[in-house]
């Protein structure tokens, strides 16, 4: 076979992406071409694609079956060139969201010292277009087809490109479906169509030209669609703490499209669900390598220092480290298997949520003033504003993804997910009530019909 593959694509980024060039001290910042454009490399997305589709398959991306399509390294003899060839994607924003996060320790609920750190991202709906071309040489024409109905189905069902996904971005949509197109090598025609093509392409941009494919739904995940409001009576403030007329403000984003939302970052829900399941793994009998034991071991000042980086590695000695890498299914903890560790990728997405309209009438100022704990009086200068967001006309649409769940993960989540619609979960600031509730719930994929169950309660 003879041929030449091009698939084309318009893509969204739902909550926006961070495509990182690096960065220093605490700040990541985006990866920009020569024209000062922000680009997600065409690297970059075929390391993600590579994984997936080992994962598809049953193998690792070192092996044969993967490389034949996505290359490998001069080991000194050979090297074996890809036959997946991605171009640069210019995304197409005219403004840059910048966020800070932190981390918390769980067991104090403090920040973690050296938890802090900003990134810039890509603002919601931002679009862009991908151009994959396939060479030929990688086998018969059933294996092309497979691989690109493989390669399809990952681009349709909710890829995570770019950094710091476990925040709540770098989520893709396909915009208006996929389109193939062949070029036929062993004729003139279909050569001359090849050089124009990839002609075009460098001097007006990617254009969407081919057949239209149809995109299965994927059969080994789970996504869940919840839409969460603020109780009557109660209010929400997860804060940005960019304004110099309050202490804290709701966080707020522009759209790609000039709009503001408000914000609950997607990384302030998978914390706290995070840590209730944490909670019910443990009550079940699973071992959690995060344990009080750890804590007690580590905070223990003179012994050893509570490192943050120790709860991804599993409190793990450093020697020891290498197994785990090159089989990270040893590493038996159902918390760091779900949510991810340094050893591999997390299986849970949790997206940000962004409120459907923005009224004035959505936010109150309220003002506090900090107590001496001694006198029972207030502490001088210690007077300070905020706002809140109160009202029931917010909703706040979320996306929870789920990798080939377990059973007991769905029934934590399920469980998580009634402790925060009972309250015994809050969000957010403690200068507000943190309340949220679950207006509707819904799921496709695999699990569903569990959480169609639990979705009886808010009919």
């Amino acid at each position: 076979m003879n041929n030449v593959y091009k698939i084309t694509a318009k893509i969204v980024f739902p909550e926006g992406v961070a495509p990182g060039a690096g960065g220093h001290s605490n700040r990541q910042v985006l990866s920009k071409n020569g024209k000062n454009e922000t680009v997600l490399r065409g690297a970059s997305l075929a390391g993600v694609l590579r994984a997936k589709y080992a994962n598809k398959i049953g193998c690792k991306t070192q092996d044969q079956e993967v490389s034949k399509w996505f290359g490998t390294g001069f080991d000194g003899v050979f090297e074996n060139s890809s036959t997946v060839q991605i171009a640069d994607a210019t995304i197409e924003c005219d403004t840059i969201n910048e966020r800070t996060h932190n981390m918390i320790n769980r067991h104090t609920g403090a920040m973690i010292k050296g938890g802090l750190f900003s990134l810039e991202s890509i603002p919601p709906m931002a679009t862009t277009v991908l151009s994959i071309t396939l060479k030929s040489g990688a086998g018969e024409l059933e294996h092309y087809n497979d691989f690109i109905d493989n390669i399809i189905e990952i681009f349709g069902n909710d890829l995570l490109v770019g950094g710091n996904s476990n925040r709540g971005i770098g989520r893709m949509e396909i915009e208006g479906g996929v389109f193939l197109r062949s070029f036929d090598l062993d004729t003139i025609d279909g050569i001359a169509d090849l050089i124009d093509a990839e002609y075009k392409e460098r001097k007006n941009g990617i254009e969407l030209t081919g057949d239209k494919q149809g995109i299965l739904e994927s059969k080994e995940s789970l996504k869940i669609f919840l839409e969460l409001g603020i109780p009557r009576g109660e209010d929400l403030l997860i804060g940005d703490g960019q304004e110099a007329d309050y202490t804290l403000q709701p966080q707020s984003v522009i759209f790609a499209d000039k709009t503001k939302h408000w914000r609950i970052p997607g990384s302030s829900l998978r914390g706290i669900i995070r840590g209730w399941m944490t909670r019910l793994a443990v009550r079940d009998g699973e071992k959690v390598r995060d344990s009080l034991e750890q804590w007690n071991k580590y905070d223990n000042k003179a012994l050893k220092k509570y490192d943050p980086d120790l709860i991804g590695w599993g409190f793990i000695e450093k020697k020891d480290r290498e197994k785990y890498f090159n089989n990270p299914e040893l590493f038996k903890d159902p918390i760091l298997d779900l949510f991810g560790s340094m050893y591999k990728k997390g299986r849970i997405h949790i997206t940000d949520s962004f409120s459907r309209v923005e009224e004035t009438t959505d936010v109150q100022d309220r003002m506090h003033v900090a107590i001496d704990r001694f006198s029972g009086g207030s502490k001088e200068g210690a007077l300070f504003e905020n706002q809140t967001l109160i009202g029931k006309s917010l909703k706040f649409p979320v996306t929870i993804l789920i990798t080939k769940p377990t059973e007991n993960e769905i029934n934590w989540l399920i469980k998580t997910l009634r402790a925060l619609h009972l309250g015994i979960l809050s969000v957010g600031s403690s200068k507000s009530g943190g309340r949220l509730e679950i207006k509707s719930i819904s799921a496709t994929g695999c699990g569903s019909e569990i959480v169609t169950t639990f979705a009886q309660e808010f009919k």
